[in-house]
């Protein structure tokens, strides 16, 4: 056995530890005393490989070679890095760029031969056609495995993956132990694949690439680093979960992203910590036609895994290609993801998550759940800045403590999406410090935090300053069907006016519905006061360590409050609920206030105990009911029609960009008065900070002018997904806020 000693390197720069690991352009060690020096030629990066397995080429590394080492030369065939967020912290002198190296690279069906490391790939065989029995292992971080490009069509089987080392960038696939890009066409059967770091995937798609996954198990640990490396690493883009989505985490086990397709069958996927099933910025599902997501019989969770030990007890056991494995759920995160209107389909699965099932977010995604089994401690769905998506339960059993769907919208983001719930059991169980009897669906004021890159977040709850606004966001619709459902449901919306239409189809429901005000709570149920600073965990100096699991913060720190609101029952104000009996029952379980109510006969409401439901119009058998008190057993509905008085106060649309720069559109006429009416507006906020838009005046309404304060407005040049849009506003030098004014007359 010798001793290798790297003494020093040379790398393209050296700003970032990133670059630094992964742009080695000459190298000096010795081997048992001997000194020697190998470099690189250009366009080309050294890779250490020691008796089969990549390494860390970084000076003070040292290792024991039994068999062979090589410091291999390869072409770069990829780099990353150079268009950073602008939440990244990179200086823009040093967003530089990282370069890709891989063990294997198959282009347009066939090996590139200077961009491969054959040394890597161990046992069993492979070639341009597959892989059968290997195994592969990365113990350095930003070190991909296998990358499949340009239409390879590709089979790999009965082989197992480890990389150990974080990743650089999961937008992109930089690590990812298994890549399908550009219309790759790539089948993943009986394999294993582990992944221990930040954001390095086990499988990346991207590109209308499909990657079918059969019997397989894909396994992702957080990352191993110490405080200061967890610091120290600047990757291109996010190395952390975003803490408005209120979890912790640093690993996504997926990511799917534009119109690529991850087909799950017969598997296991779980992440410690982050997400699972993942996938962002994909495109929709009206343009691509496929769904972004198709899994059938898989078990997905946060949580850990393991090989189970008998008399051993585990959240869950699945046997996969004649291995039996034990998961247990704990951590912090989401089991799956879809946003930029994607759909996914989820088929006779089990997932399991100490915090959400499942987030939407950014257009009009949907995901269908069939014949499932879905576990979460605390929301099982969450939409936010949707824009129109459905989830879709047929036959599945829920089990919950605090909601099964929570629509976020309002002032520091719009939305609206919708839920279907088809003979399902939705079960709340454990302690909730929210709700009583659990919600079944909550339309609240979005607490989004901004870009990926805040960790704070100030609590500013304030319904008592509300005032009545003609300002409106698109309505939202639940619809239970064909089961026995208890829970409640709330409207608690201010900043703008939005509804809640619940239908109640074929099927008896058990709870309050109402408009309500809502406050924050904290884990123990108590109020959590204005001006309250939420932080993320970032790390721990004493326990070194980042594992957003750990002892100190972790799943028990302030991520938990995001989202986590008690309601009360109070007169409708900008948040109407409309509800609609069919065929059905409702048990009123609390006094409540509506603004619609259908049903065919009073009898329909029945209570255990006196409650009022107040509501403005009243409809039984299709006769409108005048103002008045009416009373059928223990429920009595008051019905009062007066109407609000509202002032027009011309904000047609609001948000905020990923800069975190608040911005608001003013309708206004030429005579000067206000018109939240007169026109809409189609936005995209991207990550260079900006905000791309186009104005949709109203029917009869005609542009006269447009001005803007605190950004400047102009002609929108840009390509791609951008191009759609007319205008771009990009914010002032220091500027917080920034409001374009549209003058219009009839």
């Amino acid at each position: 056995m010798k001793t290798l000693n790297i003494i020093r390197t040379e790398t393209a720069n050296n700003y970032t530890t990133t670059a630094i690991a992964s742009m080695v352009t000459a190298a000096t060690y010795t081997l048992d005393g001997t000194e020697q020096t190998v470099k690189a030629g250009e366009g080309r990066t050294l890779v250490l490989v020691v008796d089969g397995v990549q390494e860390n080429l970084v000076p003070g590394a040292s290792y024991e070679v039994q068999d062979s080492f090589e410091i291999a030369e390869v072409s770069v065939y990829r780099t990353g890095g150079p268009s950073a967020a602008p939440w990244s912290g990179a200086k823009e002198e040093e967003k530089v760029s990282y370069y890709f190296r891989q063990a294997l690279l198959v282009k347009n069906g066939q090996i590139v031969d200077d961009c491969s490391i054959p040394h890597l790939i161990q046992g069993g065989s492979f070639d341009a056609a597959g892989a059968d029995g290997i195994t592969l292992t990365s113990n350095a971080p930003h070190f991909n495995g296998i990358i499949l490009d340009e239409g390879t069509r590709y089979e790999i089987k009965n082989s197992k993956f480890y990389a150990k080392g974080d990743g650089s960038d999961d937008l992109s696939g930089w690590g990812a132990s298994i890549t399908a890009d550009n219309k790759a066409v790539v089948d993943i059967n009986d394999s294993y694949i582990e992944t221990e770091g930040c954001i390095r995937c086990g499988l990346y798609v991207d590109n209308t690439a499909v990657v079918t996954v059969k019997d397989s198990v894909l396994y992702s640990k957080e990352t191993p680093d110490t405080y200061d490396e967890f610091h120290q690493l600047v990757p291109a883009m996010m190395k952390r979960v975003p803490f408005a989505l209120g979890m912790e985490g640093t690993v996504r086990t997926l990511n799917v992203m534009a119109d690529g397709q991850g087909i799950f069958k017969d598997s296991i996927v779980v992440s410690t910590g982050w997400g699972a099933l993942s996938c962002d910025s994909g495109t929709a599902y009206d343009i691509c036609g496929t769904y972004c997501l198709d899994c059938d019989n898989v078990l997905s969770g946060i949580g850990t895994l393991e090989v189970a030990q008998e008399g051993k007890e585990y959240t869950a056991v699945k046997e996969v290609n004649g291995v039996k494995y034990g998961f247990t759920v704990s951590g912090s995160g989401y089991v799956t993801y879809a946003d930029s209107g994607v759909h996914n389909r989820y088929k006779n699965v089990e997932f399991y998550s100490p915090d959400y099932i499942q987030i939407m977010g950014s257009g009009r995604s949907g995901s269908e759940y069939i014949d499932s089994y879905l576990y979460a401690e605390h929301n099982v769905f969450m939409t936010q800045q949707s824009a129109g998506g459905t989830y879709e339960l047929t036959n599945t059993k829920v089990d919950t403590t605090d909601a099964l769907l929570q629509i976020k919208s309002g002032a520091a983001n719009t939305g609206f999406s919708n839920i279907i719930v088809d003979n399902s059991e939705i079960c709340f169980s454990g302690t909730s410090t929210r709700s009583k009897d659990g919600i079944l669906v909550e339309l609240v004021e979005s607490d989004d935090a901004g870009n990926p890159g805040i960790t704070t977040y100030t609590i500013n709850d304030h319904a008592e300053e509300a005032e009545a606004t003609l300002s409106s966001v698109t309505e939202c619709y639940a619809t239970l069907k064909n089961g026995t459902y208890k829970g409640d449901i709330y409207n608690c919306i201010y900043n703008y006016r939005q509804e809640l239409n619940v239908a109640v189809e074929n099927a008896e429901l058990t709870g309050t519905i109402s408009s309500s005000t809502a406050i924050h709570v904290d884990l123990e149920g108590n109020v959590v006061p204005n001006g309250t600073v939420l932080n993320a965990f970032l790390g721990s100096k004493e326990y070194d360590h980042v594992r957003y699991n750990a002892e100190q913060g972790g799943q028990n720190g302030d991520c938990l409050i995001i989202g986590r609101y008690r309601h009360t029952a109070a007169p409708m104000l900008n948040n109407p609920v409309n509800v609609t009996l069919t065929n059905a029952k409702w048990n009123v379980t609390g006094d409540g206030y509506l603004q619609n109510l259908t049903v065919t006969a009073l009898s329909d409401l029945t209570a255990e105990t006196a409650v009022t439901v107040n509501v403005k119009k009243l409809t039984v058998a299709g006769e409108a009911y005048a103002d008045g008190s009416y009373t059928e057993g223990n429920v009595t509905i008051i019905v009062d029609s007066t109407v609000i008085e509202v002032v027009d106060n011309g904000i047609c649309d609001a948000g905020q960009t990923y800069g975190n720069v608040a911005y608001t559109f003013y309708g206004k006429m030429t005579d000067g008065t206000l018109d939240s009416k007169a026109f809409a507006v189609k936005r995209q906020n991207y990550i260079d900070g900006k905000l791309y838009y186009s104005i949709v005046p109203a029917e009869g309404y005609k542009i006269e002018s447009i001005s803007a304060e605190g950004g400047e407005i102009s002609e929108n040049t840009a390509g791609g997904e951008l191009a759609i849009y007319d205008s771009v506003i990009a914010p002032g030098e220091g500027e917080t806020a920034m409001s374009v004014t549209v003058t219009l007359a009839r």
